[in-house]
């Protein structure tokens, strides 16, 4: 990991503030893919997984059968299954908490207000690697989906050789009642999910994480069908000051590195030395992992330690980076959360690790990457749901909304509002 201070930190953080601009590049890519899947439907989507996986499916074989489900819920460890219960209980209890009400307002003249509704069918995409099988993503996003009283809700997932999808994932979802599961993934999926093929039923809305080939594919065809949050490879920044134990500050790198090799992953500090041990310990800790490798690539192509000369500057460039999540270390900068205002989650203090995020706490686990927690925030029950408008009027006189009607209906120039509305002036 490079360490930069003074000009050339914050030239990194300039050119960082736009690090979705190579998403063109990665669009470019998938668009070929998405393409022949809306001209070609099933053939087209395997073709591309062919292409991305080296895996070729017919379309019948998309599909996983039920019975598989079954199977592998049958086969999964007292452990494992106990984990999966705990998380389960946790995310559903959270996500009921957090479910929007209907806000109605009745007066003398009726009632009328907002009332929320499942969307009626989801996709849902599951990253998935020999060695990780991402069943949190599964759990963060089906659950929400089911609170929310989604009525269909279709998983996708890359194939692995043979055509094979892991295990736990299947059982997870036997576990949910989640028994459409599709051995597609990446954007052959996103393709899917939007424009539906002979074999897979289009979505209302496609969610889930991958790589910025996913993401890019998801961006692509937002235009015609609704997408969640971007959200892309793993990001991580720990703000930290010199009070922070270094070993701790590594072990945030290194635990949200190992993720993928693309992941990102910065120190923001406000001395030197601080930061070139903290480093040393990461790649120390990283040499003990099984994904230790994966967590050094992702470190050296992708890693930086930014320096600055103040805390307020540190925090300055936090917001500026707009980072998936953050953690802050440090009784100088802990007590400053209420400062970081662009983040998709904060974690504070060494007690609170931000893999406890990613399992076990219940708050949502997807948050927006590339930047976009400037405008987006962690995926919650509403993004299942749409607002509908309602109002029911009794047919009582009301003449003062009669010529609210009618001279709002003027100043537009549309005097056929302003003559329906003549019926509530009584």
């Amino acid at each position: 990991m490079r360490i930069l201070r003074g000009k050339d930190a914050w030239a990194a953080v300039a050119s960082l503030e736009t690090r979705n601009a190579e998403g063109a590049i990665f669009r470019e890519a998938v668009a070929p893919i998405i393409r022949e899947i809306k001209l070609r439907g099933d053939d087209g989507v395997r073709d591309g997984l062919s292409k991305l996986y080296g895996v070729d499916l017919p379309p019948e074989e998309f599909r996983v059968a039920a019975g598989l489900l079954e199977d592998s819920l049958a086969k999964i460890g007292r452990n494992e299954r106990e984990a999966l219960e705990a998380a389960i209980e946790r995310i559903e209890t959270f996500h009921r908490m957090e479910m929007p009400g209907d806000v109605i307002l009745r007066e003398e003249i009726g009632e009328y207000g907002i009332r929320w509704l499942p969307i009626s069918r989801v996709g849902i995409h599951i990253p998935e690697f020999e060695d990780v099988p991402y069943v949190s993503t599964l759990l963060f996003t089906a659950i929400p989906a089911r609170v929310a009283g989604v009525e269909e809700v279709a998983v996708f997932t890359p194939p692995l050789p043979g055509g094979r999808v892991h295990p736990i994932l299947l059982a997870a979802c036997a576990m949910l009642g989640v028994d459409e599961v599709y051995r597609v993934g990446g954007p052959p999926a996103v393709g899917a999910m939007a424009y539906g093929t002979a074999a897979i039923q289009a979505v209302d809305k496609i969610f889930g994480s991958g790589d910025n080939y996913f993401m890019a594919a998801k961006q692509m065809v937002a235009q015609d069908v609704a997408i969640d949050g971007p959200s892309g490879p793993s990001e991580h920044v720990v703000l930290a000051d010199p009070s922070a134990d270094p070993g701790e500050v590594a072990m945030e790198l290194v635990s949200q590195a190992e993720h993928d090799v693309d992941s990102f992953v910065a120190l923001i500090t406000t001395s030197e030395e601080f930061a070139e041990i903290a480093l040393e310990r990461a790649f120390r800790i990283a040499e003990d992992l099984p994904r230790g490798e994966v967590a050094r690539v992702a470190m050296d192509s992708r890693g930086v330690a930014l320096v600055f000369d103040s805390v307020g500057e540190a925090v300055e460039a936090v917001n500026a980076l707009a980072p998936e999540r953050v953690a802050l270390l440090g009784s100088e900068v802990e007590g400053l959360h209420g400062e970081i205002k662009t983040a998709g989650a904060v974690f504070v203090g060494a007690r609170t690790p931000s893999s406890v995020g990613d399992y076990a706490l219940g708050v949502n686990q997807l948050l927006p990457t590339s930047g976009f927690s400037r405008s987006y925030g962690v995926l919650t029950t509403r993004d299942f749901m749409r607002a509908v408008a309602f109002a029911r009027l009794n047919g009582r006189p009301a003449p003062e909304l009669a010529e609210l009607v009618k001279t709002l209906a003027a100043l537009e120039g549309l005097p056929g509002h302003a003559r329906s509305a003549e019926r509530l002036a009584g």
